[in-house]
């Protein structure tokens, strides 16, 4: 396992530890914007780590498994189910409920980001397209929370408290979307390493420089052979 994945993989552990521990549980019961910021924070920033560092030690097999529509089509499901009234208000008042509902949110979580972090079965045009069309559905829960004068929840009854916790739905959405896209473009246009002992001697004139922007060399490669044959001149008409 590479450093790098060590060290997402122990930054998901302790963030995951600090955002479910007795005392956040405790005060995320008492404020909803508490409790969804918990959740954002698991779904944006602590699952996308876990699932970063430990995509190294599953079987390659599992690599391309997952659809990207089974991703999105997941993580909706899991996100609009622990908005639910009913769902919400038993998770305060059921300690078992409360952790299986966590589990199930932070699995609906998993499978959202392995296409992005773990799979190799989208370009990198792909997962910008693929993270813009998941930030879609979390909107409309979260402006109905954040714009509504109506209390959907009886375990929490503050109508700022609620249009703060719409808010950081909304936002958490815009978020993950910005954060996702700016690395993969980062990652996309970061150029490459030289290879050691290179000999420059034996670079074709056309070659790419070996710093050139991994865009540039797969675009270098998609292109047909006949691209560099010269043209024939074309018979002129009498």
């Amino acid at each position: 396992m590479a450093r790098r994945h060590q060290v997402a993989l122990a930054a998901g552990a302790l963030l995951s530890i600090v955002a479910l521990l007795p005392p956040v549980e405790r005060l995320a019961d008492q404020r909803l914007s508490l409790h969804m910021l918990e959740e954002m924070l698991l779904l944006a920033i602590v699952v996308p780590l876990l699932t970063y560092g430990v995509s190294p030690l599953l079987p390659g097999r599992m690599v391309g498994w997952l659809h990207p529509a089974a991703g999105i089509a997941t993580l909706n499901l899991v996100l609009f189910g622990s908005q639910l009234p009913a769902v919400l208000d038993l998770a305060t008042r059921d300690l078992v409920f409360r952790e299986a509902a966590q589990a199930v949110f932070i699995l609906g979580a998993f499978l959202f980001w392995w296409p992005i972090v773990g799979g190799k079965r989208l370009s990198a045009i792909a997962k910008i397209g693929y993270l813009m069309v998941a930030g879609v559905p979390p909107t409309i829960p979260g402006i109905t929370l954040a714009l509504s004068h109506h209390l959907f929840y009886h375990a929490y009854r503050s109508i700022d408290d609620q249009q703060v916790a719409g808010l950081l739905l909304f936002g958490t959405a815009k978020f993950a979307l910005v954060a996702g896209t700016f690395v993969i473009l980062w990652r996309l246009l970061t150029p490459q390493p030289e290879p050691p002992h290179r000999d420059d001697r034996d670079s074709q004139p056309g070659d790419l420089p070996p710093t050139a922007p991994a865009w540039l060399r797969r675009l270098d490669e998609e292109l047909p052979a006949e691209a560099g044959r010269p043209r024939r001149p074309a018979p002129i008409a009498r």
